[in-house]
């Protein structure tokens, strides 16, 4: 995966992850509607750089780093 986009899979990932079982719910937590939800997941509207990628990023890092300290 480029460092500049997120696919969709990946996205979906986290999502998971996160604990977002539905399309809403990573849209309260992208801060972004359902609707842009539903174009990202579907590849109609790619993650470029900016303010969501940056987001998207931080969300990831945060969430690998939960998961490692509940390992730890």
């Amino acid at each position: 995966m480029a460092a500049d986009t997120v696919t969709p899979r990946r996205l979906k990932h986290l999502a998971e992850a996160m604990g977002c079982h539905t399309q809403q719910d990573l849209a309260r937590a992208l801060g972004i509607t359902q609707a842009r939800v539903s174009q990202i997941l579907s590849g109609k509207h790619p993650v470029k750089p900016g303010a969501l990628l940056t987001l998207i990023r931080t969300l990831e890092a945060e969430h690998r780093y939960s998961r490692k300290k509940r390992r730890d």
